[in-house]
């Protein structure tokens, strides 16, 4: 089977050129989209449709930095479910996930958008730095800590997405 960058045609590794994944995504979308072969036979059809879906499913995984280091750590034969990671983070880092969502939710309970927002560009930072971490471990070649980054990543990203979630129930509730 042909991995994801294979199929887009650009190295391996978690540091990718995103210009050069977008222009070679672009590239190769105009080749095998489905118009472009209408006129051809059946099997000539279908075949184009199966590179398309291969190609738009090596793009979605490849451009998002925390799927294409799990994608990569699965081609290392360490699969990262969705929702295992946690066996790979520190026991203080699930101390600080369980009380950064309990201030949360008081901060969202309170209506307290100025805590929301402190408790969002702190998750953010934390987040960069994560980033960083999972870069510099690939290029260290330590599964185990990329592992732990993007189990990290997964919880940040997750509570980021709340927070954005409760700032669009407010703004609605407030503009309705």
């Amino acid at each position: 089977m042909t991995d994801h960058f294979e199929i887009l045609g650009i190295p391996r590794g978690f540091r990718v050129d995103e210009r050069a994944l977008e222009t070679r995504y672009r590239e190769l979308s105009r080749l095998f989209h489905p118009d472009r072969h209408a006129g051809r036979s059946a099997a000539d059809r279908r075949a184009a449709l199966e590179k398309m879906v291969q190609i738009n499913e090596a793009y979605r995984t490849l451009r998002e930095p925390v799927r294409r280091a799990a994608y990569l750590l699965s081609l290392r034969g360490l699969e990262l479910g969705e929702t295992d990671g946690s066996k790979f983070l520190p026991p203080d880092f699930l101390m600080e996930v369980m009380e950064r969502r309990e201030a949360f939710e008081e901060a969202r309970s309170r209506g307290d958008r100025e805590r929301v927002q402190a408790l969002a560009q702190q998750a953010r930072r934390e987040r960069d730095e994560a980033l960083e971490a999972l870069a510099s471990a690939f290029d260290r070649d330590d599964d185990k800590e990329a592992a732990s980054q993007v189990s990290k990543l997964r919880y940040l990203d997750r509570f980021l997405a709340d927070i954005r979630a409760w700032e669009d129930r407010v703004f609605e509730e407030e503009n309705g």
